[in-house]
């Protein structure tokens, strides 16, 4: 007979011992991290029992779905709802950090993911690599594989298999942007091929699937609307109506800007048929839902597989009698019919050919696997799977059963172990019996069956080795540190896919919230139904100072980590070396190491005062200062620290990317970065003031380069003797970030009067503003940008002392530019700035908005949408040889 627990007790098992490594890519339910629970969610669970009908929304970038129509569909009808974007957006820009390319595709990829958490749907995502702004989808199917893409869409069709496909984007011109353009044109492309087996096959892309109807977003577009959908209605247990939830879901794209507020007024989001294949004789101004002429209902499922038949419609009876049943405030009273429920949901399933599979990856699955599925079999199959899950849910919530798993640290070496706890509370009204618990990288050692009464808990101790590490698996394993100049790593194909290798292409086909480094199932009998059900994941609790309770999932890393500081740093070409480099290193190791450390030099350059060997303690991070001494010609030199130890050489280096509303994220690059040799004269005299700006890491390539720099927030001008530089540097979007730096703004003109000499980067409509600049300028809405990197530059003013000296600028400079060349640019100039640059894409008119400068009073005013925040990151020489003469535009010349 199973050990029972007395009220208020804790039953603790003692540890078991196992090495494994899993990787999970099994389709499973959604992570409970930050998901609604209690009442709030068992409500949305019970209602959404017989809810079947599936949409997936296709737009380009994070932050461009429409959260009012995913709240409305997932939180207002429990619609299964889904958002694919195309890219991470990481060629956009950063509000909150200066993390660019790859790093910002993981933040904005995290913000995604905590508006999904919020407003309840799923997210996919294609391989598709965010280059930048596009003005046309003729430009952005030069760097997209337009046919690699649509499979792409496709294979997400046929994983998601909705009724309902939603295009965010038109697929016109009207879209604004090359990217919108293409996503609506993919949206269209996908909707068409999904069901084309020879086109797109089965073993790489999945089963068939036909999605019949196809939106567009009228919300954004003067296209007209449709349908239009009610989002402000108030919702009784939410507290607060879908609105007012996809306000807070929109919130999270904080690095993008995004915040907004909620209305409680009313409020609407708009659609446009499209294509229809059913009901097609209706207009569709006569719709009332995007699922007209659809049967979604949970009938339906009865009749299109016989075996199945008596199971279902035990389900459907068993559904009603708990929507009719369900008492908030007594949860409990309904926990025998989600049971039977279960019962029901798991007969039918078993009774009915099983077609959810990821191509390539079958081994993942059971034998029930059908090697044929009709539309109705993979119909039911889909609806059986989502309707399963929802009811063990609401199952465990009614039973008021809470499970997860915590580890006293958050990083477990390769190799290591560490104790993990596993609870299982039982705060309901009836018997819990714990069956079995299996956790990734723990014993899988049955324990014997324990009996939970009403108010206990029990506690099963284990041991965790060989969890999978924490880097974000659409990078894959490519050296990140290599790719410093966030340039976007395209393959031959041109897919721009982030070096991930063909092998993962399948896995597009998986919702980027069921990759978990972690797996908890927990087989459980309530109410006398015995089931296993999704636990969550593995994660180290903290108490935070300010910010409470944190919880971070659990993942592996490397025992040894050696990080520099940066991907690249600028020398002088041809002009002695003398520099320190940080070197940090990290045991995540339970036991002391010795290391041996090896150096990769460029020819030209040693090392003094680096150590040959390091004695590192368990847990220890070391800070090593090594400096390097030599020359380098011009060009591009690499530079590396590797660390050998127990016949093992780590050369990885780990990066942390951290903000409050984002799970937190790890990247590496190896140890190891460019020394960029530019030949550049710097004056003597020059002494820089740099006011960072957003998305700014330009004044770390000052002082490589020998120019001594302060760098300021806003906030510190007032306090500053201006007098101590001959420069001040404004970075970009500074004044629209800052209501300081825009009050202190006609103290910074007078000091330029007075002989300074202030460099204004780029920024958007506010420097259209009276008294932003010296002299006005005008842009034009959307802005004039210039988003060919190769755009040939016409130089309209050879005289020009900002092209002249100390640097000549020549066309060598403008070669090997990234993203773009100037954006935000304005297109009515006052005659009294001098333009001695101008530039265009192909078939626009040319902008000489680029460079402007005047002289104001003694002194001179320089402002510049050339893209240098992107350049000078980017190891590009003529940015920084440019921007040392604009620093020196009002310098006095020997």
């Amino acid at each position: 007979m199973p050990p029972t627990l007395t009220p208020g007790r804790t039953l603790r098992l003692l540890p078991a011992f196992v090495a494994g490594v899993a990787l999970l890519f099994a389709l499973a339910p959604r992570s409970a991290f930050g998901q609604d629970r209690g009442a709030i969610a068992l409500d949305q669970l019970v209602r959404g029992l017989p809810v079947t009908g599936r949409v997936l929304m296709v737009g380009a970038h994070p932050d461009d779905e429409d959260t009012a129509l995913l709240a409305w569909l997932a939180k207002g009808h429990q619609v299964h709802a889904a958002y694919l974007s195309l890219t991470r957006g990481d060629g956009g820009q950063n509000e909150i950090g200066n993390e660019l390319g790859e790093a910002l595709g993981a933040i904005r990829t995290e913000e995604l993911l905590a508006a999904r958490r919020i407003d309840g749907a799923q997210q996919f995502f294609s391989r598709a690599y965010d280059f930048g702004f596009s003005k046309n989808a003729d430009e952005t199917f030069r760097h997209w594989d337009r046919e690699a893409l649509t499979g792409d869409v496709v294979r997400v069709i046929r994983a998601f298999r909705p009724h309902v496909v939603v295009g965010v984007w038109s697929g016109t011109r009207a879209d604004g942007h090359g990217h919108h353009e293409a996503s609506g044109i993919l949206a269209r492309d996908g909707f068409d091929a999904a069901a084309d087996t020879v086109r797109f096959p089965v073993r790489t892309h999945g089963r068939p699937w036909t999605p019949l109807k196809l939106y567009r977003g009228a919300w954004a577009r003067n296209r007209p609307a449709t349908l239009r959908v009610d989002v402000g209605v108030l919702d009784p247990v939410l507290g607060r109506s879908v609105a007012e939830v996809a306000a807070e879901s929109r919130s999270q794209h904080r690095s993008q800007g995004f915040g907004v507020l909620g209305t409680r007024a009313a409020a609407e989001t708009r659609l446009t048929r499209e294509v229809s294949r059913v009901n097609e004789e209706v207009p569709a101004t006569d719709e009332t839902s995007p699922f007209d002429g659809i049967d979604t209902s949970f009938a339906r499922l009865a009749e299109l597989d016989v075996a199945a038949r008596a199971p279902l419609r035990r389900a459907s009876a068993l559904i009603d009698s708990v929507q009719h049943a369900l008492d908030l405030r007594r949860p409990d009273r309904v926990v025998p019919q989600l049971a039977r429920l279960v019962v029901a949901l798991q007969e039918a399933q078993d009774s009915t050919a099983r077609c959810t599979f990821i191509p390539h990856r079958l081994s993942l699955f059971d034998g029930r696997m059908s090697p044929e599925c009709t539309v109705a079999q993979t119909e039911l199959d889909t609806s059986l799977g989502r309707a399963l899950q929802r009811a063990q849910r609401a199952l465990l919530e009614a039973a008021g059963v809470a499970i997860e798993a915590t580890a006293g640290a958050e990083l477990l070496a390769f190799g290591d172990s560490m104790p993990a706890r596993i609870a299982v509370y039982n705060r309901g009204r009836h018997e819990v019996t714990v069956q079995a618990l299996r956790l990734t990288g723990t014993s899988r050692r049955p324990i014997d069956p324990v009996t939970l009464p009403p108010d206990s808990a029990l506690v099963v101790e284990r041991s965790v080795i060989g969890l999978v590490d924490h880097r974000p698996w659409w990078l894959g394993g490519r050296d990140s540190a290599m790719f410093a100049d966030n340039r976007s790593p395209a393959d031959g194909a041109a897919l721009i896919s982030y070096g991930v290798d063909a092998a993962l292409v399948p896995s597009v086909s998986l919702a980027e919230e069921v990759r978990r480094l972690t797996d908890l199932r927990a087989t459980l009998t309530i109410a006398g139904v015995t089931t296993t059900v999704f636990g969550g994941e593995l994660l180290h609790r903290v108490a935070d100072p300010v910010l409470g309770e944190q919880n971070r999932p659990v993942g592996g890393v490397p025992p040894i980590t050696l990080s520099l500081d940066r991907g690249l740093e600028f020398v002088r070409a041809d002009q002695p070396i003398d520099r320190r480099v940080r070197l940090t290193i990290r045991s995540h190791t339970g036991r002391a190491r010795e290391l041996t450390l090896k150096y990769l030099l460029p020819r030209g350059v040693r090392v003094e005062d680096g150590p040959a060997t390091v004695s590192l303690a368990a847990g220890e991070v070391r800070e090593i200062f090594v400096r390097l001494r030599g020359t380098l010609p011009a060009g591009r030199h690499e530079f590396g620290i590797g660390a050998t130890s127990e016949s093992t050489t780590y050369t990885e280096g780990m990066w942390l990317i951290e903000y409050p509303h984002i799970r937190p994220q790890r990247l590496y690059r190896s140890s190891a970065m460019y020394l960029q040799a530019v030949p550049v004269t710097v004056p003597k005299s020059l002494v820089v003031a740099y006011v960072t700006g957003v998305s700014d890491a330009v004044a770390p390539a000052l002082r490589q380069l020998d120019i001594p720099t302060t760098v300021l927030e806003p906030s510190e001008l007032p306090l500053l003797d201006l007098s101590r530089y001959t420069t001040v540097v404004i970075g970009p979007r500074a004044y629209g970030a800052s209501a300081e730096l825009r009050a202190f703004n006609p103290r910074l003109m007078d000091w330029v009067r007075g002989g300074g000499t202030l460099v204004v980067q780029y920024g958007q409509y506010e420097m259209a503003a009276p008294g932003t600049m010296p002299f006005p300028i005008e842009l034009t809405r959307p802005a004039a940008r210039v988003t060919i990197e190769e755009a040939p530059v016409r130089v309209t003013d050879p005289a020009a002392r900002v092209l002249a000296w100390p640097n000549p600028i020549t066309a060598t400079d403008w070669s090997g530019w990234v993203q773009e060349r100037a954006l935000y640019m304005p297109t009515a100039i006052d005659p009294r700035y001098g333009t001695p640059l101008a530039m265009n894409d192909p078939e626009e008119p040319e902008n000489s908005g680029a460079l402007l400068t005047a002289t104001l009073g003694q002194g001179r005013y320089v402002y510049t949408t050339l893209s240098l925040f992107r350049q000078v990151p980017a190891g590009v020489p003529g940015s920084v040889r440019l921007l040392v003469n604009l620093l020196a535009a009002g310098t006095p010349r020997p």
